[in-house]
């Protein structure tokens, strides 16, 4: 017994427990969260990018390591946000694509906001790679101090023996016998 599509389709909503409408929902609402937690890690990019740039000899690393931690937590989010949106799809893939006239509006919407999510993503990286070398900038900067700060307390140290060798040659023509 062949039946009609929409029993088909009744069968295959009611075996998932969900309408196929409230998955693509759900589906939906998780990458629009998914936009909202890349907004706030492209601020805290922002952030660092300031604080990484300001006219301060050193920059406030404390700040900087505060903006890494919030970062860090907003991506736990971005990949638990990921994998509950993998397993939804994973439930509804079959019956989504055995009917995507029926659901083209919502799978375009979701199309549209999957694009976002990766344009975000590109903005991102690219954000990470102008502070990654802002950071190694500072770093080689500091490094340079550090040379220079060698080189003038071994310059001072090799005065100091000069002086040293030169108060003890003084010592050799002085006549000791008073």
């Amino acid at each position: 017994m062949e039946g009609s599509y929409e029993e088909e389709r009744y069968y295959l909503e009611n075996l998932i427990g969900e309408s196929m409408e409230d998955y693509l929902q759900l589906l939906e609402e998780s990458l629009v969260r998914k936009i909202k937690v890349l907004d706030k890690i492209e601020e805290f990019d922002l952030k660092q990018k300031d604080v990484l740039s300001s006219d301060d000899a050193t920059p406030d690393f404390e700040k900087f390591d505060s903006y890494i931690e919030e970062k860090g937590k907003l991506i736990d989010e971005l990949n638990s946000l990921d994998d509950g949106f993998e397993a939804l799809y994973e439930r509804v893939a079959d019956t989504l694509k055995s009917d995507i006239p029926g659901n083209a509006s919502k799978i375009r919407k979701l199309q549209e906001l999957i694009r976002e999510i990766t344009d975000k993503s590109v903005e991102i990286q690219k954000q990470e790679a102008e502070n990654k070398a802002l950071v190694e900038k500072y770093f080689r900067s500091a490094r340079g101090g550090i040379g220079k700060g060698r080189n003038s307390l071994n310059a001072a140290y090799s005065y100091f023996q000069a002086q040293r060798g030169i108060s003890g040659a003084d010592s050799l023509y002085v006549d000791s016998k008073q």
